[in-house]
């Protein structure tokens, strides 16, 4: 997912008949220009600012070669420097199947459960072909199967029960279906790090196959259209609880003493899939996480707006155990986290091991809930997540990279550059430590700040590892790199780069603990005045480079 300089490439999985998405990274000199012109077949068919590395190009003929350049808009407006170009060819346009006309004449107004004829429908659908909800229809659904090589596009509106049992497999569903369910209804599906039995989501793809987790089982499926996904929101989430709040069957949902919260539903889950792409919808009211992505392998999602505002756990795009996800062009209204990096909790997530890596994030607004997570569910360890051009601001943690002392894994190589956010959190967190210990303690390393300002709200910059006390063990400290000596009660944070950091808060404070190979770049307010370095015990190896206190 990392694009070298320079070059001009198709966003992954965006490549359809009739559009496609172009992506590029900014040149070193960025801020010497005033934006972007996009030129195809030489003729100039748009221009995007300084802070958009992408371009949605559409009204393009299937089975059609066409070039694409993309150049500069330098500050002089007389020197063009070319980004790149691209030679490209549409793909073939399926047929498109409008759902509320024969044979199937689904009723538009959203008043009649229309699951059954909804399923048919895409289960009729030839290779490659288009679901249609058109615009101005509300179809009201339960639970949905999606299959590979296929697009839903959705104008209108998609809206789901509030029936919980509109979410499981009747008898007869179990008989056609290749996913795991059980006695109940439910399938297995992975919430909060743990595999599990929980209800289906309104939007499904793919199986959890616990024999061979790695191997997709469902490919090639685009969601798109300039409609809503409205889900059941937290009077189905409360439903989905309540039928299993008083059951002893599954006592391991009930460790937080929440009994049934980890039985619901997602809003749209896709498991074990493999090249997916999210665009132009608005997906809005789940039950709990909007969109989660367990085992999957790249899934680009752009253009769209989540809206869970008010949902208990409403976390908005949660790649689990993922690999070669992107996400840009996307605004964030949620009640919890915005974007949530998982990869499994100890000890279950340690023994499937599969890590989520390669993630580019960028373009994206970020105006409420708890901004942007990278774990705790990190066991399975989490690696090479990208991130620019971004605006957190009005959220509680702005981008928080934690893990709880038993957690085990790890979180390294993550780069954050030309962003403003409201803080940087790198800790330890003593929440959601509900399984056994892992081996080890978790490994935070290669944590990058390239051009960051920092709007500042109750913590800038806090980077520091916590110390444990671990049963029949002596106290230790969570480990982002683990101590040297075992009787030493120092762990350190490793390699972190602070550079071009600017600080938005009264009092200019820049503060780091228990951290070695610490480089400080040119930290400045944002009035451009020196701020105060304070450093806390444990500290190794402090450079300060370029730094008006220095």
């Amino acid at each position: 997912m990392n694009n070298q300089l320079n070059q001009l490439i198709i966003a992954p999985t965006t490549l359809a008949g009739t559009s496609l998405t172009l992506i590029w990274q900014q040149p070193n000199n960025h801020q010497n220009i005033h934006g972007y012109q996009i030129f195809q077949d030489n003729q100039l068919i748009g221009s995007v600012p300084t802070s958009h590395t992408y371009f949605n190009v559409t009204h393009l003929d299937p089975e059609t070669n066409y070039l694409f350049q993309v150049k500069t808009t330098p500050s002089d407006n007389k020197i063009f420097e070319d980004i790149g170009s691209l030679s490209v060819t549409t793909k073939a346009q399926g047929i498109t199947v409008d759902i509320t006309k024969p044979p199937y004449a689904i009723d538009p107004s959203g008043q009649t459960l229309s699951t059954e004829k909804l399923q048919q429908a895409i289960d009729d659908l030839p290779q490659n072909g288009i679901l249609l909800i058109p615009a101005n229809a509300e179809i009201l659904s339960g639970a949905l199967d999606l299959k590979s090589d296929m697009t839903l596009q959705i104008d209108g509106t998609l809206k789901g029960s509030l029936n919980p049992d509109d979410y499981i497999y009747s008898p007869k569903q179990r008989l056609k279906t290749t996913a795991h369910v059980n006695s109940d209804g439910l399938i297995l599906t992975r919430y909060e790090g743990w595999e599990m039995a929980c209800y289906r989501s309104l939007i499904n793809a793919g199986h959890l196959n616990p024999q061979d987790r790695t191997t997709p089982n469902c490919q090639n499926i685009t969601i798109c259209g300039q409609g809503t996904i409205y889900g059941g929101g937290n009077q189905l989430g409360t439903a989905m609880k309540k039928i299993y709040a008083d059951k002893k069957k599954y006592p391991r949902y009930v460790s937080d003493g929440i009994g049934g919260r980890r039985v619901r539903g997602r809003l749209i889950s896709f498991i074990q899939c493999q090249n997916v792409h999210l665009t132009g919808i608005t997906v809005q009211n789940p039950p709990c996480w909007t969109i989660h992505l367990i085992y999957c392998d790249t899934v680009t999602t752009n253009g769209i707006h989540i809206k869970s505002q008010g949902i208990d756990n409403g976390d908005g795009w949660d790649p689990d155990s993922s690999n070669n996800c992107m996400i840009f062009d996307t605004t964030f209204d949620t009640g919890d986290d915005c974007i949530a990096l998982k990869s499994g909790k100890n000890p279950e997530g340690n023994q499937i091991n599969i890590p989520c890596q390669n993630i580019e994030i960028f373009n994206l607004e970020m105006t409420s809930g708890h901004g942007m997570a990278i774990g705790s569910e990190e066991s399975g360890g989490i690696a090479n997540v990208s991130i620019h051009d971004c605006l957190i601001q009005g959220t509680d943690s702005g981008i928080e990279l934690k893990a709880n002392a038993v957690r085990g894994g790890y979180i390294r190589n993550v780069t954050i550059r030309d962003c403003q956010i409201d803080s940087l959190l790198v800790h330890s967190v003593s929440y959601n430590a509900d399984g056994k210990p892992a081996d080890h303690l978790p490994h935070f390393s290669k944590i990058c700040l390239e051009n960051v300002e920092i709007f500042g709200n109750s913590k800038d910059i806090d980077v520091m590892g916590h110390p444990i006390a671990a049963k029949n063990k002596a106290v230790e400290l969570v480990g982002f790199e683990n101590p040297h000596n075992p009787k030493d009660n120092t762990a350190y944070i490793e390699q972190i780069s602070f550079d071009h950091v600017r600080l938005d808060n009264p009092t200019n404070t820049f503060f780091i603990d228990k951290s070695k190979n610490v480089n400080l770049r040119n930290a400045v307010t944002r009035n451009g005045d020196p701020v105060s370095i304070q450093f806390g015990q444990n500290i190794k190896n402090v450079t300060i480079d370029s730094h008006p206190n220095s």
